[in-house]
């Protein structure tokens, strides 16, 4: 899902927790030094701890509850002991609230990546390596570049270089616990992070209460307008905030096996929606079909978009949408190939164990009489899954 507390105001109801360090440290020298193996020697700067740097992570319990607000309140108090903090990478996600206080720390220009056609900022660790501050603030830890860099890996070199990391991400993006977020949420598993990476550092869980989190996601502080309705009623459910914050606290407290043993006794394999898109404009409103009736069904939700072999272009800017609506709804995202859409979702929804399938309704009815309509020659390879089709005219 897209990370939606980029810049987050401070609001009532914050709870912090720290690990492995009590709270965060009055000391200039910052936080607890990582335990990520030296990639970069840096011999330039003799006030740098060969030990590498000191990693802080501000793990939430979900989008939205102000990770990216504690870690800028943290780098503002190194400030003032005077360090030097840089920003090599923070989400914004169109939203003020945080960019005043991000205003007094200087920002890395990011490296730039052709992808597609189109052009994509990603972290330029060379720059800040080039810059050599002694504390780096780089948001969205669970991140992979469109050149399948791992965000990680980049903070590795980092802290291998002696810079202080400070950076945040979600419980549901820990490896040991993605999968219990995804069963406990109805959400698919989410990219992952090494659990070893994150606890080699200082941790601060930063958790808020569900209904506080709901107001400030209805307030629009969160995701934009359009995108409210959508969170509220899939990923927000106060019962999913409830599970996540808890998963959290287990997961500090090294207590998860205990916590959630009653999921050894609940189905292995949830059921699955599949919602089937192609770079049409219909593909909006089969995602948020879906995932409507996947929160219905209490099933995780997956987006398909099929590459059909025909050698046409595709709406590149329309399938990059489609994949931060997944995101959005804790979906995940796969692109197949195949010579005809029904064929191909056919096939996934038989590898997946699918019991729903939506689509658009395409096609008039003489073409649906000549040659079959999608639906239809799902339904008939595909016995047992039930089709759904969103009908109405594309959004213009």
């Amino acid at each position: 899902m897209t990370e939606g507390d980029r810049g987050a105001g401070r609001c009532d109801g914050d709870d912090v927790k720290v690990l492995a360090g009590g709270s965060p440290s009055n000391d200039a020298s910052g936080w607890g030094r990582g335990g990520v193996e030296a990639a970069v020697v840096d011999g330039s700067r003799p006030d740098r701890d060969p030990r590498g740097g000191g990693l802080a992570t501000f793990l939430g319990t979900a989008p939205g509850v102000g990770k990216t607000y504690r870690m800028l309140a943290e780098a503002r108090r190194r400030a003032r002991a005077g360090d030097e903090v840089v920003i090599g990478w923070l989400e914004r996600h169109e939203r003020p609230a945080g960019g005043d206080r991000a205003m007094p720390f200087g920002m890395v220009a990011p490296r730039t990546v052709s992808y597609r056609g189109s052009a994509f900022e990603e972290l330029d660790v060379t720059g800040v390596l080039a810059q050599q501050p002694g504390v780096v603030l780089v948001d969205e830890l669970a991140h992979t570049s469109v050149d399948e860099r791992k965000r990680h890996d980049d903070v590795g070199v980092l802290l291998a270089a002696g810079i202080d990391v400070m950076t945040t991400v979600n419980i549901a993006n820990l490896m040991s616990v993605r999968d219990i977020a995804a069963r406990v949420t109805g959400a698919g598993a989410l990219e992952g992070v090494p659990d070893e990476f994150v606890r080699s550092g200082e941790v601060v869980l930063v958790d808020l209460a569900p209904e506080a989190l709901r107001r400030r996601i209805a307030s629009g502080q969160v995701y934009s307008a359009d995108r409210v309705g959508g969170a509220l009623a899939n990923y927000f459910r106060p019962s999913n905030l409830a599970a996540l914050s808890e998963l959290a606290k287990a997961w500090l407290d090294g207590t998860v096996e205990e916590t959630f043993s009653f999921l050894d006794r609940a189905a292995v394999d949830r059921p699955k929606v599949i919602a089937g898109v192609s770079s049409s404009p219909r593909g909006g409103a089969v995602i948020e079909r879906a995932a409507v009736l996947a929160g219905d069904d209490n099933a995780d939700l997956v987006v398909v978009h099929v590459a059909l072999d025909d050698g046409l272009g595709r709406h590149e800017d329309r399938l990059d949408q489609y994949r931060r609506m997944a995101d959005d709804v804790g979906a995940r995202y796969r692109e197949v190939r195949g010579a005809t859409a029904a064929d191909s979702l056919a096939a996934e929804a038989i590898n997946e164990g699918a019991h729903r399938v939506v689509i658009a309704a395409h096609g008039s009815r003489l073409a649906k009489l000549l040659r079959g309509s999608v639906a239809s020659r799902v339904r008939r390879l595909a016995p047992g899954v039930q089709v759904d089709e969103v009908k109405g005219s594309p959004p213009t």
